[in-house]
């Protein structure tokens, strides 16, 4: 009975996160070659994408949040200094960072990253965490009370799909936070006790 209970778990879990990653933006960047300009093409954006263009610095070229639907972007880089620079995209599922060389009147796009989130699902007084890890490598899940002192913490190995549900029902009242760390990145989700 416990194996069945667990498996139709893992399955609503996996269906959870299958449907919510059809529901992600299709992201395209493209470089306009007969002119120094980027063409960005968002299809299907969530009402929480983001968009962020960033010299080497960090300084921020260009922010937009973006509501629902199908956006294209024009960015034109005429007046940019030779260098490198960063387009990004983040929603609650994914962000990609784009890497981009302008040189004289050439646009270039040397490299595309892509970190898929964990995802957090609240219920009264349970998180429910899942993080789809393709690389298999380490991850390690941390929650922290308002005092940042840890009040657990699991290390998974060698797991393509991590899942984890906390039930705090009988918590104490305060602000918690739960960490989703791999080797590459860290994740966090605050949330609140009553």
């Amino acid at each position: 009975m416990k194996r069945i209970l667990k498996t139709a778990t893992v399955l609503a879990l996996l269906l959870t996160a299958t449907v919510s990653m059809a529901k992600d933006a299709e992201v395209r960047l493209s470089a306009v070659k007969e002119s120094k300009n980027l063409v960005l093409t968002l299809d299907g954006a969530s009402k929480d994408l983001t968009v962020r263009f960033t010299d080497v610095e960090e300084h921020i070229l260009y922010f937009e949040k973006l509501k629902d639907g199908t956006h294209k972007k024009t960015f034109n880089l005429e007046s940019l200094q030779n260098g490198t620079y960063y387009l990004a995209t983040s929603d609650a599922h994914k962000s990609i960072l784009y890497t981009v060389s302008v040189d004289g009147d050439k646009v270039k796009i040397l490299s595309k990253e892509e970190v898929i989130k964990p995802h957090f699902r609240k219920t009264k007084g349970k998180i429910f965490v899942s993080f789809l890890n393709l690389d298999r490598s380490k991850v390690d899940i941390k929650v922290y009370d308002e005092e940042y002192r840890v009040v657990f913490s699991e290390i998974f190995t060698e797991k393509m799909i991590v899942e984890k549900a906390f039930n705090f029902e009988g918590a104490y009242a305060g602000n918690y936070k739960i960490v989703v760390s791999d080797v590459k990145k860290s994740f966090s989700e605050n949330f609140i006790v009553d």
